[in-house]
């Protein structure tokens, strides 16, 4: 192997049933202070983890302060305004709890909260971000996003356009992996979050960055998907295989964070753009539709994709291995329950060009070009045509 390559994971991973007890002493050692801001959202603090949280830090003496102002579809501004918190509050250590959402909002705030500057500041890498000055710990309630250990965060812009930041140094300080915050999580979340941590492994793995790390990162994540996702859906409150999936979606975030995502992405951030799609099932949507495409330059890995799925291999040669995985890809997608017409989204073939020129846009281009199989303005146009189809069957074809 003549490959030249570096996997340098940032973020300290403590994974455990009630880890989060320990908060406390976390927000001390890291941040030799008692002072913290917890950052979530209205829906968490009112099923009541957010008290969990606050809680597990009062006995350790911690001063917290709550920012739940935090949408599914985060805006600049809500960084903005949760970075005047940390300050005015001073403290050296935010907490993000919930989603990706609020993770990224958290992981954002927490770095631009060294400077004086706003989030658009420093979006799509236009100007490098402040020393970071303030540590901060994650805590997913889903399983999917992998943002508590990712150095990248989505946000959109006052037009509603979805842009992003990255720098190495957003990347937590500690992610905590608890499977108690997962149990509640409603079904759409569940298959939706889930799902989104299956395209981040399937897509890293076979994206041109991978390399063998981030093969044995993503592998791993997709074979706990294709175990437990079933089981999950059938038995909410089982913790042992919500924990197998929180950490699929960890390992699945760490294997983005060093190999990026691909055209899957590139769809589904233009869909999240156009229509407002929720980002889990938007790139379940996309992957549907372009699995077997992708195939054609890169059979070995959706082979190997497909034995982790656990797909009967016996008899098949590698492609048609490859291909029983996007079928099994495509079957779970539908025992999950998401809608695959974006009718009801508003979104027709009406909005083909607009769709179009989303996909082909400076902010959804990196993924576009990271794919496996370069995606030309005509293959994303047949693919435009193909989702935004009042047709729910998804063909396979390449």
């Amino acid at each position: 192997m003549n490959q030249l390559f570096e996997f340098i994971p940032k973020t300290k991973i403590a994974y455990g049933v009630e880890r989060y007890l320990q908060i406390g002493k976390d927000v001390k050692t890291m941040s030799e202070d008692t002072k913290a801001v917890l950052i979530t959202d209205k829906g968490i603090v009112d099923i009541g983890l957010a008290d969990l949280v606050v809680s597990a830090l009062e006995r350790e003496n911690i001063d917290v302060k709550v920012f739940s102002d935090v949408q599914s579809d985060p805006t600049a501004a809500s960084i903005d305004e949760a970075a005047n918190v940390i300050r005015q509050f001073g403290a050296k250590c935010v907490i993000g709890l919930g989603g990706g959402s609020a993770m990224d909002v958290a992981k954002m705030a927490a770095l631009i909260a060294g400077g004086e500057k706003g989030a658009m500041y420093y979006a799509l890498m236009a100007n490098p971000f402040p020393k970071k000055q303030v540590k901060s710990i994650m805590i997913p309630t889903t399983s999917g996003t992998g943002a508590e250990v990712t150095s990248t965060v989505v946000f959109s812009d006052e037009h509603k356009r979805k842009v992003w930041g990255w720098d190495e140094k957003m990347a937590p300080d500690l992610a905590i992996i608890d499977p108690t915050f997962t149990v509640a999580l409603p079904r759409f979340l569940t298959a939706a979050t889930t799902l989104d941590a299956l395209v981040h492994a399937i897509e890293a793995c076979a994206g041109k960055r991978s390399n063998p790390f981030i093969e044995a990162f993503s592998l791993q994540a997709i074979q706990l998907i294709g175990e437990n996702f079933e089981r999950v859906l059938q038995t909410p409150n089982d913790l042992e295989a919500r924990g197998k999936l929180a950490l699929a979606a960890t390992l699945a975030g760490m294997a983005i964070e060093q190999g990026g995502t691909g055209i899957a992405h590139c769809i589904g951030h233009a869909l999240g753009t156009i229509g407002r799609v929720h980002h889990g099932r938007a790139v379940a949507i996309a992957l549907n539709a372009v699995y077997s495409w992708n195939i054609e330059t890169a059979i070995d890995i959706h082979a190997k994709i497909a034995q982790c799925l656990v797909v009967n291999d016996q008899g098949l040669s590698k492609k048609e291995l490859a291909l029983a995985g996007a079928k099994e890809f495509s079957r779970l997608v539908e025992i999950s329950g998401l809608k695959q017409s974006l009718e009801d989204d508003g979104l027709s073939l009406h909005d083909v060009d607009r769709f179009v020129e989303t996909m082909l846009s400076s902010e959804n281009e990196p993924m576009r070009l990271n794919n496996c199989r370069l995606a030309t303005e005509k293959d994303l146009r047949q693919f435009a045509e193909q989702i935004l189809s009042t047709n729910k069957e998804v063909s396979h074809q390449a």
